[in-house]
């Protein structure tokens, strides 16, 4: 049997989705032992999930032979006061989902949806599994830091351009849209997905502009400052019609109740979160400011990471995994070359650790 007549041909088009590489991967391919690598790919919280979230997934487990609320109505309230918005809130596993169902309902084939590149590469995986045409608007590069290009997003706009995809704090770049920026992308009337998978580490939320555009949905994780990536818990604020639209779509049970129970309890241990953003904002501007007295580009970052430079030296990345340091290397974003990595922030010492093999190789 020819399995390809009945494959949809999209299929074909969509490249797998590459993480960042695992320690057991380095510690295998260059011999090092476990204990002395430091994973900083994957823009992880260092300091784990809150106590609060651990004893709350462990109490979960006690009842997990019944199936968790599909609305997750107590995370979503917890959500709309965390956020101080009152429009809809949808959870999923992971945003990852919550993107899904979007596009899923937005995107068939030929269509068009534009987004702001270099970013996270599951957006365009996305559009081509449902049969649309990712069209990647650049960034400009100024000297420390990337923004948006607003006038080449607006004026590639068309008939068949189906949604818009912005990052912000954008990945790897680490750079912001403004509010002004985003409502002129907004009068569009195009679907904008903002994802915000990061702003707990920049300045604001854009949450609130859901209340006044019907077209914006606005995607959160509980991955990065929460430290839940392994649990799986993401969410959007929509408008009601949106929200009616991913009821229809999205898998009835998504969410278990240990993720659930985790991220609720996350959101109310304030102590912990504000931990977790102070270690960030103080690791990246120490990597910044020493990275860059090593003369290396550095890039101004809003997230919990920095996306490094070291021009004419493509082999860098590899040098660092030689080193059991890991990081990620961004020659496969579109625009970026081999010379550019993005590094996360770890505890003190990893970053420190970092810092010293990074001044070996250069």
């Amino acid at each position: 049997m020819k399995l390809e007549k009945f494959v949809k041909k999209s299929i074909y088009d969509v490249p797998l989705y590459v993480p960042g590489k695992s320690i057991e991967e380095i510690a295998q391919v260059y011999g090092i032992e476990v204990e002395n690598i430091i994973r900083l790919a994957s823009n992880e919280n260092p300091l784990g999930p809150s106590p609060a979230a651990l004893e709350a997934a462990e109490e979960a487990l006690k009842v997990s032979h019944l199936y968790p609320d599909p609305e997750a109505k107590d995370l979503c309230s917890a959500l709309k006061e965390y956020m101080n918005i009152n429009s809809e809130i949808v959870v999923g596993n992971g945003s990852d989902d919550v993107l899904e169902q979007i596009v899923k309902i937005f995107v068939e084939n030929g269509n068009s949806a534009l987004i702001a590149a270099p970013t996270f590469s599951y957006y365009s995986i996305l559009v081509k599994m449902y049969g649309g045409i990712p069209n990647n608007i650049p960034f400009r590069e100024g000297k420390d830091s990337f923004s948006f290009d607003v006038n080449s997003i607006l004026n590639s706009v068309e008939s068949k351009t189906k949604m818009i995809f912005i990052c912000s704090p954008n990945n790897p770049t680490g750079n912001s849209i403004s509010k002004s920026e985003l409502e002129e992308i907004l009068e569009t009337g195009k679907v904008v997905v903002l994802d915000e998978a990061y702003k707990e580490f920049g300045e604001s939320s854009m949450a609130e502009l859901t209340e006044t555009y019907s077209n914006l949905v606005v995607t959160g994780t509980f991955s990065k400052a929460f430290g839940l990536a392994g649990l799986r818990a993401g969410y959007c604020a929509c408008s009601t019609a949106i929200k009616e639209l991913i009821l229809k779509v999205k898998q009835p049970f998504n969410v278990s109740f240990v993720a659930q129970n985790a991220a609720l309890a996350a959101l109310n241990d304030v102590e912990h979160l504000e931990k977790s953003v102070k270690l960030a904002r103080n690791g990246r501007e120490y990597i910044i400011k020493v990275t860059r007295g090593l003369g290396l580009k550095a890039y101004d970052s809003h997230g919990n990471f920095v996306l490094i430079k070291a021009e004419g030296k493509p082999e860098i990345v590899e040098n660092l995994f030689r080193k059991g340091i890991i990081v990620r290397g961004c020659g496969s974003f579109p625009g970026l070359s081999e010379e550019y990595f993005r590094v996360s922030v770890g505890l003190e010492d990893e970053n420190k650790r970092f810092v010293a093999r990074l001044r070996e190789i250069v």
